[in-house]
């Protein structure tokens, strides 16, 4: 039986069921010093007292009790329990002193006293529990009547609104942790579901005088819940208002959903980006970029999967490569970013090659662990490709992509697709049938949304009202309906001009290269060799398409200085047009891969320098007094022991905080040079002099220790 349901069984007059001391009252202090007396009473026919005078002074006391109980509202039982006591001493009090004292009626005295002091301390006892117990029963007769009252409520509010009748809502309201409002139970009548609320999440918002920001979504639960259960997910207050930072860079997994926002309840929204894609649809404007900026972090966190770009428009890659490319840090965050048509085909031709290779090269895997999909993980990394605008794609990418679509969900290679509208104009019938996540943005008409959602509904479109503001869901893994989420923001315009949340923005994808670089996986030599030139030649090829003219042409301006010497020593890759032709493509060819510094690739003497670079570092950052750059460039050139380049310095300079171009940290390395704090060598490598390393090398001042003999006194002629 609910709380709802309790029956109301108490009488019209109030009784009063406490009879603790829950206060030192003036009252109370005059009956324990009656009691007192009474004790005290118990020598009183030693003293040879008149025996009327203790009947009186008896009487008087029990009278005084039993107004006092009285005036406090007792019941009747505990005013006779206190009147009995008393009288039962005058009593025996009386008769003591009338027949005189013997050691027999002292011990009854005596007896007669311990027992109504038990009496009396029993009552106080029983009185706490009653008192209690009378609370919990005022407080649930209390919320029986409000929950009754909130169940009839909605009965009438879907009775009015949707048209349903005998709806049941659930007593207990589970309120959501940000108190941003609530999540309601409703049984429908037996032969309703959720389809029969379909629609009316405006109008249940209007009724319930919801702002704009907040509203009403519809969840049919779990496969355990009956079919005319409904849950409903009331956010009464606009969450989706300002921004949210992008929260810690820590290293994640594939195998758990990938975060991108928040939703109602504080919740993270997120999506299991390890067995199913998305689709996401905006109009202009939406935020579609900015969101795929935020899930791309989330996928370049996880420490087992690749990601692989096709953007003709080079605007969602750029923020994770260009760390790299402009100035030396780490390594690119996407390992793929396609931006040319011809690109595009190519990462289209190496995926189908790697579906094929994975299919049958991991089949005895697959049969050993007694699994069905090929798990993820790093040395067999997930392969997730993101595609940014589905309708700037050629034809054949498109036939390319619905292939990885229906092929690659059980060795794990995945596809995301974005566009501005959700007509087949815009997304294949293969995507939209084979594609279980969603992600809805603002759009220009809900129709839009509707064909996003064509089975749960367009949600209310007054939801997106600031930007960073989706409806998403997934058919296979939840949430089931359209669920209003805020998206992470990564770009400092989003929050106030010096604040934390703005600084931290401003270096956030600089931040993310320096520390996800370390944990980005290797893709696996199955795949790798299947792949072939398409993947080991694609920085190569890449590089002049993000970083040189509109003709391929690359300077050393456009690129950081360590950067452009590593691109400089690559071979000329194969061109896409020979790469795409089966009869015309090489078997093999010089990859042109960027280096991962990792302990096995390294002696101990770069290891201990790679050490000392640390240190240099970390007391550079953790310093009361900031160190000077000059300091701070001597220190990290001494450290690598041997001649250096400043493209090999520079990244260090920036992890310690040195934030001037890399043109104004070239010109402070000479300054230092000219000042002899630094030795410069013909190949333009610098070293501290400390090092020992390259003693007559141009540029440098000579100094006394140069002279074998010591300083003469010969004039110099």
């Amino acid at each position: 039986m609910s709380s709802a349901e309790l029956p109301v069984t108490l009488t019209d007059k109030p009784k009063r069921w406490d009879f603790s001391r829950d206060a030192v009252t003036p009252g109370r202090l005059v009956a324990w010093g009656s009691e007192l007396a009474v004790a005290s009473a118990l020598v009183a026919p030693l003293a040879n007292i008149p025996w009327e005078a203790g009947a009186g002074a008896g009487v008087i006391c029990t009278g005084a009790a039993v107004m006092y109980e009285k005036a406090r509202g007792s019941w009747r039982r505990v005013t006779v329990a206190r009147a009995a006591s008393w009288l039962s001493m005058t009593g025996w009090l009386s008769y003591t002193l009338a027949e005189g004292p013997t050691l027999l009626k002292m011990a009854f005295g005596g007896a007669i006293w311990a027992t109504g002091a038990a009496v009396n301390i029993g009552m106080d006892r029983w009185g706490e529990e009653t008192r209690a117990a009378e609370k919990e029963l005022d407080r649930r007769l209390e919320q029986g009547q409000q929950i009754k009252g909130a169940q009839d409520s909605w009965a009438c509010l879907l009775d009015d609104v949707c048209g349903i009748e005998g709806a049941v809502a659930d007593p207990i309201v589970d309120k959501w942790p940000s108190g941003a409002g609530e999540t309601v139970k409703i049984t429908l009548p037996a032969h309703m579901n959720i389809d029969a609320l379909r629609g009316y999440e405006a109008a249940l918002a209007g009724a319930l005088h919801l702002p704009k920001g907040g509203g009403v979504s519809f969840n049919a639960g779990g496969p355990n819940v009956p079919r005319n259960v409904v849950f409903i997910a009331i956010t009464r207050k606009n969450m989706m208002s300002g921004a949210i930072p992008y929260p810690k860079l820590t290293p994640t997994t594939i195998n758990k959903p990938v975060g991108f926002g928040v939703i109602g309840n504080g919740d993270e929204a997120g999506l299991n980006l390890k067995d199913e894609g998305f689709i996401a649809i905006g109009a202009q404007g939406s935020g579609k970029t900015a969101l795929m900026k935020t899930l791309g972090l989330g996928l370049v966190r996880c420490v087992d999967a690749i990601v692989i770009d096709l953007d003709t428009s080079a605007k969602m890659s750029a923020v994770f490569v260009n760390p790299y490319l402009r100035y030396g840090i780490g390594r690119p965050l996407i390992d793929w970013p396609a931006t040319t048509a011809d690109e595009c085909r190519l990462v289209i031709q190496a995926a189908q090659a790697a579906i094929a290779a994975r299919k049958t090269e991991y089949a005895d895997l697959l049969e050993d662990e007694d699994v069905d999909n090929l798990p993820a993980r790093p040395d067999i990394p997930a392969i997730h490709i993101r595609v940014d605008e589905t309708k700037s794609m050629p034809d054949d990418v498109l036939q390319g992509i619905d292939f990885i679509i229906e092929e690659g969900r059980s060795v794990n290679v995945r596809v995301s697709n974005t566009g501005l509208r959700a007509t087949r104009e815009y997304i294949t019938g293969t995507m939209d049938e084979l594609t279980p996540g969603r992600i809805g943005l603002r759009t220009n008409n809900s129709s839009e949304l509707q064909m996003l959602f064509p089975d749960a509904g367009a949600p209310d479109m007054a939801i997106f009202t600031d930007p960073g503001t989706v409806a998403y869901m997934s058919t296979t893994k939840g949430p089931f309906q359209p669920t209003p989420a805020k998206a992470y923001a990564t770009m400092a315009e989003a929050f106030n001009e010096g604040s934390d949340d703005y600084a931290r923005m401003q270096s956030l994808f600089m931040d993310a290269a320096r520390e996800l670089s370390p944990i980005r996986p290797d893709i696996d030599e199955v795949t790798a060799r299947a792949m072939g030139l398409a993947w080991s030649q694609r920085w190569a090829r890449i590089i002049p398409n993000l970083r040189g003219d509109a003709h391929g042409n690359v300077t050393p301006d456009r690129m950081h200085e360590s950067v452009w010497e590593l691109y400089s020593s690559w071979e000329t890759p194969v061109s896409p047009a020979l790469l795409l032709d089966p009869g015309e493509a090489p078997a093999s060819g010089k990859s042109a891969d960027i280096p991962r510094l990792t302990e096995a690739l390294i002696d101990e003497d770069e290891l201990e320098r790679a050490a000392q670079q640390e240190a240099a570092i970390e007391l550079a950052k953790s310093s009361p007094r900031p160190k000077s750059n000059d300091e701070l460039a001597l220190e990290l050139f001494a450290a690598q022991g041997r001649p250096a380049k400043p493209s090999e310095i520079y990244p260090l300079m920036v992890r310690a905080g040195y934030d001037k171009s890399d043109r104004t940290f070239r010109d402070l390395c000479t300054k230092l040079g000219l000042q002899d704090k630094l030795v410069r060598g013909d190949d333009g490598t610098y070293a501290a002099p400390e090092s020992g390393e390259v003693p007559h090398a141009a540029g440098r001042v000579p100094g006394p220790e140069d002279d074998a003999d010591g300083r003469g006194d010969a004039p110099h002629g």
